[in-house]
């Protein structure tokens, strides 16, 4: 883990930035501070293996949305790779619930692989906190959201489904180099990274954007994601 001139590593530093931005904020519902859950989708990522400015960028996701943090401020502490996945997780909080969540969907469409896997963490927490609290209270469980479980169901189901046509996408734009090049010799793999979802460059030393290029949204988290999606919204029509 890379350390700042304070001598803390970003993940340290990155938890102390949340734990203050959050302060005084609970849960949906529940007296469970906020915080726990930045902490949790943090977590998700480092357990799946993502790299380390993920991980900062997944503690400090909900920060800009939720709090008086601005991107400006994350950039400048953490490097614009960090910002702009904190942005692309970002919803507009001005719009109305259906408008900005079709917003944030249809972002993901073409969104980098970056932010849709902190976007799967993120959404993968949530779905595992309905679950664990369903099995306790049922369907009270859905007076702490927006409508009814339909939007629930909609919402996350539409997540997926975003996430799932970019990897296609990008998968089917691959195969097409590949084929293309294949005839004249040339390498097709720089094209392939052509096709990629470009990050903002910085002369910041607080970048550090992972040393090998993150080609493609986790599919561990995916998986799992996808796995509670089905689980939890089977039978229900959106």
């Amino acid at each position: 883990m890379t350390q700042n001139g304070t001598g803390k590593n970003r993940i340290e530093e990155a938890i102390e930035v949340a734990a203050e931005a959050h302060q005084g904020q609970y849960r949906k519902g529940t007296r469970t501070p906020y915080i726990t859950h930045p902490y949790a989708v943090g977590l998700i990522l480092m357990e799946a293996g993502c790299p380390e400015a993920m991980i900062v960028a997944g503690i400090l996701h909900d920060t800009v949305e939720d709090t008086d943090l601005t991107l400006e401020f994350i950039q400048e502490h953490f490097g614009a790779y960090v910002a702009n996945i904190v942005d692309g997780c970002s919803e507009n909080k001005a719009l109305r619930w259906r408008a900005r969540k079709t917003e944030r969907i249809e972002a993901l469409r073409s969104a980098s692989p970056e932010i849709c896997t902190v976007t799967c963490a993120d959404k993968l927490h949530n779905l595992r906190t309905i679950i664990s609290e369903y099995d306790v209270i049922g369907d009270a469980i859905w007076e702490r959201f927006h409508g009814e479980v339909e939007d629930q169901a909609w919402y996350y189901r539409s997540i997926l489904g975003a996430i799932s046509e970019r990897d296609a996408s990008l998968q089917k734009n691959a195969e097409c180099v590949t084929l293309s090049k294949r005839d004249s010799g040339v390498d097709a793999q720089s094209d392939v990274k052509d096709t990629m979802p470009e990050q903002e460059a910085s002369d910041s030393d607080n970048t550090q954007e992972p040393s090998q290029a993150v080609d493609t949204v986790n599919p561990q988290l995916f998986q799992q994601f996808q796995q509670a999606v089905a689980y939890l919204f089977e039978g229900v029509a959106s």
